[in-house]
C-alpha cells in the first residue's frame, strides 16, 4: 500500500507523514505482529513521540541542524569577506507527528479545515551579492578560494549531511513499514470503524480519514465552510472512539519490533544522526 497522498505546500489539503516519501511502504522484514499494549486516551498528536522518532530528524532536530549549517555558512562569508547574517526562520514547523494520523486540532479545523495554516517563513536565505558564494557559483571572491560547493558546501561536509542522508533510508523505511502496518492492526481497524460510523452521524461519508484529508473537494487553495465542516467532525470523531491513542499504541508497538528486529542495522544511523546533531550544536557554540 502507498502512502496517503501529499499536497505538501503550504495553503493546500495535506496528510504530513513525517520525513516520509510518497512512496510504497517496504514488504521487508519480519511479518508476525507484536502484542498488543496499553492505550491511553490521546486528543491530539502535536507532542506524540514515536520509538522510531530517535532514529529520524524530528523537528526539533531540523531546527537545530538549519541553525548550525547557517552558522557554518555565515562563518564561511565572514571568512571571504562578505559577512551576511540571514533573517530569523520564524516560527517552527508543524511538529513532527502532529498529522501522522491526519488532523487533529480542533481549532485549526475550525480556521482552516485541512488546509495547513501560513507559516513565517525566511523570505530569501541569502541576497545576490552573497549567493554565488553560498552555492560554490563563484570560484573566488576579493582573491580568496570559495570552498568547493561553495560556504553551503563546506557546512554539508563539516556537518556530514551526505553521510546522514544515505544513512537514514533504513529508518524511513520502517517508519513508513510501521504506519502502513499498523493501519491493519485489529484495534485500528475497529476505531477506523467506529471513526466512520461517528462521520456518518454527521452527515458525512468516508471510510477513514485519509479519505477524508484527501478528499479532491478539498484541494483548492482556499479553505470551504463544508471542509471546516467535515474537517471539524473528523476531529471531534477522532476524539470520540480514541482513534489517534489507538493508532499511536498500534504503531509504536510495530516500531519497537521492527527496531528490536534491526538492531545491528539501526546503529549505524543512530551515531550518523548523533555525529551531526553533535556537529550542529557545535557549529552554534552549544
Amino acid at each position: 500500500m502507498t502512502a496517503p497522498s501529499s499536497r505538501a505546500c503550504a495553503g493546500t489539503a495535506v496528510l504530513l507523514l513525517p520525513l516520509l516519501s510518497a512512496c510504497s511502504a517496504s514488504t521487508a522484514g519480519p511479518t508476525a505482529a507484536p502484542a498488543p499494549t496499553a492505550v491511553h486516551r490521546l486528543a491530539d498528536s502535536k507532542a506524540l513521540r514515536l520509538p522510531l522518532d530517535d532514529y529520524l530528524l524530528t523537528t526539533v532536530d531540523a531546527a537545530a541542524l538549519a541553525r548550525g549549517r547557517d552558522s557554518i555558512v555565515q562563518r564561511c562569508l565572514g571568512g571571504l569577506g562578505a559577512p551576511y547574517t540571514p533573517k530569523d526562520p520564524g516560527s517552527a514547523d508543524i511538529e513532527t507527528n502532529e498529522r501522522r494520523y491526519g488532523l487533529a486540532d480542533a481549532e485549526l479545523a475550525k480556521q482552516h479545515g485541512y488546509h495547513v495554516p501560513e507559516m513565517d517563513k525566511r523570505a530569501e536565505d541569502y541576497p545576490p551579492s552573497v549567493l554565488p558564494l553560498v552555492t560554490g557559483e563563484a570560484a573566488t571572491y576579493n582573491g580568496a578560494a570559495v570552498p568547493q560547493g561553495g560556504c553551503s558546501g563546506e557546512a554539508q561536509r563539516e556537518l556530514h549531511e551526505a553521510e546522514l542522508q544515505d544513512a537514514l533510508n533504513l529508518p524511513h523505511k520502517l517508519n513508513m513499514e510501521s504506519y502502513t502496518r499498523s493501519q491493519k492492526a485489529p484495534a485500528v481497524v475497529k476505531a477506523t470503524r467506529e471513526w466512520s460510523d461517528c462521520m456518518k452521524e454527521s452527515g458525512h461519508t468516508y471510510p477513514d480519514p485519509l479519505a477524508a484529508i484527501n478528499d479532491k473537494e478539498f484541494s483548492a487553495k482556499t479553505t470551504g465552510d463544508h471542509e471546516k465542516q467535515v474537517a471539524l467532525a473528523d476531529v471531534l470523531c477522532k476524539q470520540k472512539v480514541n482513534l489517534i491513542g489507538v493508532w499511536s499504541a498500534a504503531e509504536s508497538e510495530y516500531q519497537r519490533f521492527l527496531i528490536e528486529s534491526n538492531s545491528a542495522a539501526l546503529a549505524g544511523p543512530l551515531l550518523a544522526k548523533q555525529k551531526t546533531m553533535s556537529a550542529a550544536k557545535a557549529a552554534t557554540g552549544q
